[in-house]
C-alpha cells in the first residue's frame, strides 16, 4: 500500500497543511509530521496486535491524533492510483 519511492509528500485537510516524511525505522513504516498550525510534531507508525493493525505515536500519548494522522496517510496513498 505504502510507495517505497515516495518519502516526502503534503497533505491538507480542515484548513492545515502536513509536511509528511517518511522514516527509516527497521521493522515499522513511520512518518514524521509537521503541522502548519500551531501543533507540535508527531511521529506516527504502523504496527499490529494479535487482534488488528493500528496507528501510534512515537513516543506514546497522541493516539487519537496518530489514528487520524495515520488514516490520511493512508487516504493518501489508496488515492494515488
Amino acid at each position: 500500500m505504502f510507495d517505497p519511492g515516495e518519502d516526502n509528500f503534503i497533505l491538507d485537510y480542515n484548513g492545515v497543511t502536513m509536511d509528511v516524511h517518511r522514516l527509516n525505522l527497521p521493522g515499522y513504516i513511520a512518518f514524521s509530521v509537521h503541522f502548519s498550525s500551531k501543533r507540535k510534531p508527531i511521529v506516527v507508525a504502523r504496527t499490529e496486535n494479535e487482534f488488528k493493525k493500528f496507528w501510534t505515536s512515537v513516543p506514546e500519548g497522541r493516539q487519537k491524533e496518530a489514528e487520524g494522522v495515520g488514516g490520511l496517510i493512508e487516504d493518501y496513498f489508496k488515492n494515488k492510483k
